[in-house]
């Protein structure tokens, strides 16, 4: 892989965990923390914020695929793993959270347990996958090319 190509997959890597962190494990949970925030609408800006996260998360995702092609085994593996865990958190928990939130906000108690936390552990997963990903691709950035020919040689 180019050596730009390289420096942009771990930059993106990295940038797409910063992202997770701050939006999504950080943020999230300090709406909460406000006394005179009601929860019904703490609830609907946490909403607007998954929203917009998910549409940032997208893009930095697809931009990691398309460079993808040319990235070791070990980066492939964990970035798979980073975007398993975005599907299942855009595509199956965020709209049963959506979905209690709805009877939140119109006064009602929800039936049943919350997967908040299964949300929160899909991101920590995510959030390691990424660094995982953004690291091996570095070290296959400053290692000695006679080591990455070594490497191809015996996968």
């Amino acid at each position: 892989m180019k050596t730009v190509t390289v420096r942009a997959f771990v930059a993106l890597s990295f940038l797409w965990a910063g992202v997770s962190l701050g939006g999504n494990l950080i943020a999230a949970p300090a709406k909460f923390t406000v006394e005179t925030l009601p929860l019904p609408l703490a609830l609907q800006v946490g909403r607007a914020q998954f929203h917009w996260l998910g549409y940032a998360e997208v893009i930095l995702a697809l931009m990691l695929v398309a460079m993808s092609p040319r990235i070791t085994r070990r980066s492939g593996l964990t970035m798979l793993v980073a975007l398993c865990a975005l599907a299942a958190q855009q595509g199956v928990l965020l709209p049963q959270l959506s979905a209690r939130t709805d009877l939140i906000v119109s006064g009602q108690t929800p039936a049943g347990t919350s997967p908040h936390l299964i949300f929160v552990c899909a991101e920590a997963v995510k959030f390691a996958a990424l660094i995982a990903t953004g690291c091996f691709a570095l070290s296959r950035a400053v290692s000695p090319p006679s080591y990455r020919r070594s490497q191809h040689a015996n996968p």
